[in-house]
Order: C-alpha cells, then sequence, then structure tokens
C-alpha cells in the first residue's frame, strides 16, 4: 500500500507536519520578496525525483527557464541534467500565454499520466491571478486552476505573493487568494527581530495532517532551504520564533 504521505525535501518540514505532505494536496507557500519561495518549491521538486524517484513538473508563470536554473545551480542541483533523465518537466508561460492556461488543462493532464509525474510546482500564480480585473472573477479563476491541478492526482506547491498592507498579528493572505482552495498553507516570512532579519516557516493549515502550529526559524544554506539549524542537513526540530514586543 502507497505511503499516504509524501516527504518535502525540506529538512525540517515533515516533522512539523506529522510525517510529510498528504499525497495528492494542493499546498500554497506563500510569502514576501526574499521569503524563499522560489527554492522552497523547486526543492520539493528536486528532492523527489532524486530522491523518492518521483517525477515533477514544473509551471512558471513568472521568470525564464535559464534564469531559475541559473539561480537554483548555486545548490549544486543541475535541473538540466533532471530533464534530460526524465525526472523533471519545465513548462514556461510567458505573459501574453496565460491566459490561455485553462486551455492547455487537458494536454497537460495528459502529459503528467504519460511521464507518471507525482510532483507539480506552480510559480508564481500571481501573475495569473492579476489577469483578473474584479475580485469575483479572480475567485473562480483560480478556484478553477486549483480544481484542475487536484484532478491530475499529483502533489503540488503553489507559489503565492503575499497581499501587502496585513497587520502584523493577522493571518497572512495572498494577492491571488489561492489560499482558501489549498489544501495546505505554508507561509514564510523575514522578519526583523533587534537588528537583523531572521526567516521564518509557518503552517497555517494542512487538511489530513496533525501539524504544528509554531512560527519556525529557518535558514537558506549551500543546500536550499532548512527549518532549524544552518548548515545541518537534518536539523534539530526548530526554535520557536518570539519575536520582541
Amino acid at each position: 500500500m502507497e505511503n499516504t504521505k509524501q516527504k518535502s525535501g525540506i529538512p525540517g518540514l515533515d516533522s512539523m507536519l506529522g510525517g510529510g505532505i498528504p499525497r495528492g494536496s494542493v499546498v500554497t507557500v506563500a510569502g514576501g520578496t526574499g521569503s524563499g519561495r522560489t527554492i522552497f518549491v523547486s526543492q520539493f521538486l528536486v528532492k523527489g525525483a532524486i530522491d523518492s524517484n518521483e517525477p515533477g513538473l514544473f509551471l512558471s508563470f513568472d521568470q525564464q527557464k535559464d534564469s531559475i536554473y541559473s539561480n537554483l545551480s548555486q545548490f549544486g542541483w543541475d535541473l538540466t541534467a533532471l530533464e534530460r533523465a526524465q525526472k523533471l518537466v519545465f513548462i514556461e508561460y510567458p505573459a501574453n500565454e496565460l491566459s490561455a492556461f485553462a486551455e492547455q488543462e487537458g494536454a497537460l493532464r495528459d502529459l503528467i499520466e504519460t511521464l507518471g509525474i507525482k510532483r507539480i510546482v506552480i510559480d508564481s500564480i500571481t501573475p495569473y491571478s492579476v489577469l483578473f480585473q474584479s475580485d469575483e472573477e479572480r475567485r473562480m479563476n483560480v478556484l478553477k486552476l486549483v480544481n484542475a491541478v487536484k484532478s491530475w492526482k499529483a502533489t503540488c506547491m503553489i507559489s503565492a505573493e503575499d497581499k501587502p498592507g496585513s497587520q502584523p498579528d493577522a493571518l497572512p493572505h495572498t494577492i491571488s487568494g489561492v489560499e482558501s482552495f489549498s489544501d495546505g498553507f505554508v507561509h514564510l516570512s523575514y522578519l526583523r527581530r533587534e537588528n537583523k532579519r531572521v526567516r521564518a516557516v509557518e503552517v497555517i493549515k494542512m487538511r489530513g495532517s496533525h501539524h504544528e502550529h509554531e512560527l519556525r526559524e529557518a535558514h537558506i544554506t549551500d543546500k536550499g532551504f532548512a527549518i532549524g539549524a544552518a548548515g545541518e542537513e537534518k536539523p534539530k526540530k526548530a526554535k520557536k520564533i518570539v519575536l520582541d514586543e
């Protein structure tokens, strides 16, 4: 029987999730500029392909392929080699083609079934969501996208940009509102504490999982994103962050 939990590939995250991500979930990974969203979701794909032999699909709604591959190479990740080994498929959607995404959903489903893709990343959903002028139209189309992704029967991480102007103690929200329709919501932040900024991770929700609710310290190391002590491949339980008043 297949394990119902999938390893995230993010050191320290699986312990926060009670063992991993429930298979088939759609998880929003949100944060502001510099929070590490692209690194986080890409690591989920790369580690899945390398460590778990689970092919991945990267749908880029934002950056160009060459730019993403170059930026991620600093962690020793050779995404071109993973493509050659058919462990990764990268599809780039320029701004003028985003509106046609829904029309290609059937072709994407066929690709996923043919290649046995188990992990999907959409980075970022924000350019797609801002195509729609009214809040109602945006919600309807984002919901349609999430429902399509769920029908693909793979575990998906969707990166999303924080909505600016939120109160510090309020629950985070995204520009797209995708977190309302997702099974999980992981929030990345880059908080000021004393005279420096500290990365932090919080699991807002994860259906089918008894997850932690505390804010945990995180780091970006030469191996990627890690929750816990910097530089440790398998960090001890991450420190709970208490912000200064």
